[in-house]
């Protein structure tokens, strides 16, 4: 078991110690009955947030008014302290979001909840806690996160009943905070990619989130079976996120594809890197699979660097449909991977200075220019020597000059 229990216990202590109920609630307490290790955690109490402040100097009060939560360091993970002041632990647990995180544990080892909520922990049912159409009209993000908790929580099955109500009240996230729709997003490609799609579509999600998502039965089987791969591999969100993009109807240039992932994933408030990678894979997925053109790999390679085009190549592995595709990904295979030999060369490379002393230069952009001809010619053919490189860059400013 990790560090996040006795650290969340310690400070359900430090409650109780100035006179407070203090109890760990929700998703750590539904982990630990199912034998995993919670990587957060939240806590209730009966205490105005604002007076706990003081207790906790390393805390932060965020959200809005009569919604905050007050954030805690916590070592291995991160930890929450929600409020019930003026009201009881029991009322607060019967307005969790599903019942297998309607669940308390005070440190005595008490479990608190209802013979509902303990069975579906139990059995590891995803059920919404108490009416579902109430739930889901206190917060619509609720259908999105039963997707989400699918597809990260190990044999878990989701109530039917539930996804009949995401179905019937067809409540839309598209009104909540963009940062928690794409938190849900991001976790849920995460886990099991497959998992999170077909609860998204059964939730009649899918269209809403990914717009023009090719939902016919084999193309969507196609899909859940590249998420399924891509999860197995634990390839990187951002190859898992292009995969998805990549399999939206096509009604645009590369260009344009990569534009429109970018906004959606900027959209939802993901890291700027994250957005960025996920583009350039939705944009060149098709290069690994076309006839070998070793300028144009060169090029990428060099403005991306190797770690991309390990993903891109991993990306368009599972977009292969027929002999041709996975022909011409070998082909490709072998030309990245010599050029990412060539690239580890950096002995072959004169520096600034030397080029400026061989060719009587001053600093400025031409030797800058210089510089980044060589980087390409060492990836795509390669160099014996310093020497060797010289000679070339003597030829090129030879045919400049000319």
């Amino acid at each position: 078991m990790n560090g996040v229990l006795p650290g969340a216990m310690a400070i359900v202590r430090r409650l109780e110690e100035e006179g407070r109920e203090g109890v760990l609630a929700g998703g750590a307490v539904r982990d630990l009955l199912c034998g995993l290790s919670p990587s957060d955690a939240d806590i209730a109490t009966d205490a105005p947030l604002v007076e706990l402040v003081p207790l906790f100097p390393g805390g932060k009060l965020i959200g809005p008014a009569g919604k905050q939560v007050l954030l805690l360091p916590l070592d291995g993970g991160k930890c929450e302290v929600f409020s019930y002041a003026g009201g009881a632990l029991k009322d607060d647990l019967s307005r969790r979001d599903f019942t297998v995180n309607a669940l308390a544990l005070r440190r005595t080892g008490e479990i608190i909840g209802s013979r509902r909520a303990l069975a579906d922990a139990s059995a590891r049912v995803l059920r919404f806690n108490g009416p579902p159409g109430e739930r889901l009209g206190e917060d619509p993000i609720r259908a999105l996160r039963l997707a989400r908790l699918a597809a990260v929580l190990p044999g878990f099955a989701v109530d039917p009943a539930a996804l009949s109500a995401c179905r019937e009240h067809r409540t839309s996230p598209g009104g909540c905070a963009p940062e928690r729709v794409g938190r849900e997003i991001r976790l849920g490609l995460g886990g099991r990619a497959d998992v999170f799609l077909e609860m998204l579509k059964k939730c009649r999600l899918l269209d809403e989130l990914f717009p023009g998502m090719l939902t016919r039965e084999f193309e969507f089987s196609r899909l859940r079976t590249i998420a399924a791969g891509l999860a197995n591999e634990g390839a990187p969100l951002a190859v898992r996120a292009a995969a998805v993009f990549s399999s939206i109807r096509v009604t645009a240039s590369p260009e344009e594809e990569a534009v429109r992932a970018e906004a959606s994933v900027g959209a939802w408030r993901w890291p700027g890197s994250l957005a960025s990678e996920t583009a350039g894979l939705v944009q060149n997925r098709r290069l690994p699979l076309e006839a070998p053109d070793p300028d144009r790999l060169a090029a990428l390679f060099e403005g991306r660097g190797s770690c991309f085009m390990d993903n891109l190549f991993s990306l368009a592995r599972w977009l292969c449909v027929n002999d041709t595709h996975r022909r011409r990904w070998g082909e490709n295979r072998v030309i990245y991977v010599s050029m990412a030999v060539r690239a580890l060369r950096d002995d072959v490379l004169p520096s600034g200075e030397d080029i400026m002393e061989k060719f009587s230069l001053e600093p400025g952009p031409v030797v800058g220019e210089l510089a980044n001809a060589l980087k390409m010619r060492r990836i795509k053919d390669g160099f014996d020597s310093k020497e060797d490189a010289l000679q070339f860059l003597d030829k090129l400013l030879k045919r400049f000059r000319s």
